[in-house]
């Protein structure tokens, strides 16, 4: 995973790189993964966010490739890289009393 920015321009001990990653499927599978060349670089996309809901509860399951911040030097930056790449996921459950506001 390189930083959008600073991807290989800086020294790896800083920690806006982290990898390499091996990825999984490919354009036509339900685990996409791609590399290929774009502007004279190379460009990787997957999945990097991961849902799963069981529609008879008030839970869903979540994981996301990097974590909820995209700020280098925050603690949650790649907070969430190891669940990620494992699988591992979180719940998260409605507030009680709350529903949508659908009929």
């Amino acid at each position: 995973m390189s930083h959008i920015l600073f991807g290989d321009k800086l020294p790896r001990f800083l920690g806006f790189d982290k990898g390499p990653i091996t990825m999984i499927g490919g354009r036509a599978t339900p685990h996409q993964g791609q590399i290929y060349r774009s502007g004279g670089r190379t460009t990787t996309f997957c999945a990097s966010f991961r849902m799963v809901a069981d529609l008879s509860e008030d839970t869903l399951h979540t994981n996301m490739a990097g974590g909820p911040s995209d700020r280098r030097f925050s603690k949650w930056y790649v907070s969430d890289m190891s669940n990620w790449l494992t699988g591992k996921y979180k719940s998260v459950s409605a507030v009680e009393g709350t529903r949508l506001p659908f009929p």
